[in-house]
């Protein structure tokens, strides 16, 4: 089962040499040299679905325009080219031209796409977080504003599987977590305040060693991703809290390589970007559901073997209410700063509510 995680690894291609990734157009302006890359491995869906689905599918509808076009493809994946701290950078500034974007860890590029960080346990589905923030960076000004101002073209939201708990003791309820290191990345950490707990900054890509150093005692991650690093081996508990879904990021091209592009092209990167998040919320919970199977069926026979612990409703309801109001804090700070804030947060629970998300807190009435 668990080779299903490594399957994707295979599709990363080294780059030869960090240089400026787009090159002028050749054989007049008919063939394109492009690179994509990532900050994290193609083992996880985000990063994944560029390769599998996203570059062969614009290469098809390209070829398909029957006007002579092509795209040679670079890959680098896994960090070959930057790390975490530099996704949105590193395609601004075209180190790479298409690439995942961490927005959750550009809080002060980005401010405006924190707001699902700061409004949790609204939705656990994936692909109705992404349909909804696909449709957002199109049609808010100041959404869209926080990817052009930064040189960057948005193409297809992220989201992933509800927000769990993996920890190296059990956690049955939120009074467990009371003077416990939780690995949080960014503004993630929001989520701590209230349950006692100390939170600790990181990614996935160091969980594991975290976890394995006492560094960390527990993680707030995604299952689609937690098993791609085989965090279980160091985090056996894991506590079902179901904390819901966020919008975490986006595919994004270089704005000055998209100027270079035919309209035609530009066309179809949108139409597939759309796809990318459909493909990528598919693998996410078709990887997580696997998972869940796997946990039930062969969990026990790893060593340490994997408990698993169900959150009831009331149980989730006690941690969202233990914090403070983060949402209505979160309007404020950005308010303040003459952004609307206030607005993107009515958009976003507007939207949740009329595709029949039922939160466990409504943020936008207590404003």
């Amino acid at each position: 089962m668990l080779n299903r995680f490594t399957l994707a690894a295979c599709a990363a291609v080294l780059v030869s040499a960090c240089q400026p990734a787009t090159e002028e157009a050749r054989e007049e302006g008919r063939t394109f040299r492009l690179t994509a890359g990532a900050s994290h491995p193609a083992t996880l869906p985000w990063v994944g679905v560029i390769s599998t689905h996203f570059i062969p599918e614009v290469n098809r509808r390209v070829a398909a325009l029957d006007k002579g076009y092509t795209i040679e493809w670079q890959e680098a994946y896994g960090g070959q080219l930057y790390k975490a701290n530099a996704t949105l950078s590193s395609v601004a500034e075209g180190i790479v031209d298409i690439g995942w974007v961490f927005s959750n860890l550009e809080g002060a590029k980005q401010p405006l796409s924190q707001v699902t960080i700061y409004a949790p346990a609204v939705t656990d589905d994936p692909l109705l977080m992404m349909d909804v923030f696909n449709e957002l960076n199109e049609t808010m000004p100041a959404l869209r504003d926080e990817w052009e101002r930064n040189n960057l073209v948005f193409l297809g939201a992220n989201s992933g599987d509800p927000y769990h708990l993996f920890a190296t003791f059990p956690v049955r309820s939120v009074a467990d977590l009371n003077g416990r290191k939780v690995s949080a990345p960014g503004v993630l950490a929001s989520w701590m305040r209230g349950t006692g707990a100390v939170a600790v900054d990181g990614a996935m890509t160091t969980y594991y060693t975290d976890m394995q150093t006492g560094l960390s005692e527990a993680a707030l991650s995604l299952t689609s991703g937690v098993m791609s690093i085989k965090l279980l081996e160091v985090a056996p508990y894991v506590a079902k809290v179901n904390l819901g879904a966020t919008y975490f990021g986006a595919l994004a091209i270089n704005k000055d390589t998209w100027e270079k592009l035919p309209p035609e092209i530009r066309s179809i990167m949108k139409e597939v970007g759309r796809e990318y998040s459909r493909k990528m919320g598919e693998e996410v919970m078709t990887t997580y559901r696997d998972a869940m199977v796997w946990m039930a069926n062969e969990g026990g026979k790893q060593q340490p073997p994997v408990h698993t612990i169900e959150w009831s409703r009331e149980e989730r309801l006690e941690w969202v209410n233990k914090m403070p109001n983060i949402a209505g804090e979160w309007v404020a700070a950005n308010e303040a700063k003459g952004l609307p804030a206030r607005e993107v947060l009515a958009a976003y629970m507007a939207a949740m509510r009329e595709r029949g998300a039922q939160p466990l807190r409504d943020w936008d009435k207590e404003l």
